[in-house]
């Protein structure tokens, strides 16, 4: 069973554990580190996978369970292996650079094509998708009996979309770990199936989110494949928003908004 299971998944006791850690931010190899050496010590967990950390809270980016003889290359950032790349007695060669939040995500959508949506349907997209969010996330603001649909505190480097983007990701993540995973991605599709246009576009579009191809979306790639970047979201905002953005951010601004772990 171990065979079939490493590493392929993140396995459930790792998963555990980092959501242990840390709920309200992605928690860092060392701190990974030191809950699975407090884990080891304890009766019959001999078994315990113990991550090799670099400088920084940086995983290595190959990890090894000695016990069992496998390696396999992870991303850097959050330690989640990479599907594909186990090895059995040998290491495998990964990419020391290999990020989940690559700090240009705008860069990987660039010229990233999506399936039975070009140029300019996929914009009229993207408008329709975050126009359906803004609007969700007011009403969400404004009605007290939604007590679960909590919005950080303004931040000033945040565009309004940003700030969408953020709120509908913390919607989707109910067990907070971090990103999206396949059972949380459902509401999203249904969401896009309901509220967006054209439909053709609707398809292909979480296969396009998700660039890392690891079944489930980091709020980085939210953000990037709606087209939503602190580089240009202000300028994208005004270009591309049909909406009244000035009434929808006083709208927020007069809500009263819930400090948060955003």
């Amino acid at each position: 069973d171990i065979a079939s299971r490493y590493p392929t998944l993140w396995t459930e006791q790792v998963k555990s554990r980092q959501n242990k850690t840390n709920k309200s931010s992605a928690s860092s190899c060392d701190q990974e580190l030191q809950s699975a050496l407090e884990e080891a010590k304890q009766p019959q967990k001999d078994n315990v996978f113990i991550p090799e950390c670099a400088q920084g809270g940086l995983y290595k980016p190959v990890q090894c369970h000695p016990s069992t003889g496998y390696c396999w290359c992870v991303l850097v950032d959050t330690g989640r292996p990479i599907p594909g790349t186990s090895t059995r007695y040998e290491q495998p060669k990964c990419d020391n650079s290999a990020r989940a939040h690559p700090t240009k995500t705008k860069d990987l959508y660039k010229g990233r094509q999506l399936q039975g949506c070009p140029g300019a349907k996929k914009n009229e997209f993207l408008t329709s998708v975050l126009d359906a969010l803004s609007t969700d996330m007011v009403h969400a603001v404004s009605d007290p009996s939604l007590s679960s649909s909590r919005v950080s505190e303004p931040d000033p480097n945040h565009t309004l979309e940003e700030r969408v983007v953020h709120w509908y990701f913390k919607q989707l993540d109910k067990n907070s770990s971090g990103d999206i995973g396949k059972k949380e991605i459902k509401p999203f599709k249904r969401f896009l199936r309901k509220k967006s246009k054209p439909k053709k576009c609707v398809k292909k579009f979480v296969e396009y989110c998700d660039v890392n191809n690891d079944k489930s979306l980091s709020v980085q790639e939210l953000m990037g494949c709606l087209g939503v970047t602190k580089e240009e979201g202000k300028a994208e905002t005004k270009k591309r928003h049909s909406k009244d953005l000035f009434s929808l951010s006083s709208s927020l601004n007069s809500s009263k908004l819930v400090k948060s772990d955003i």
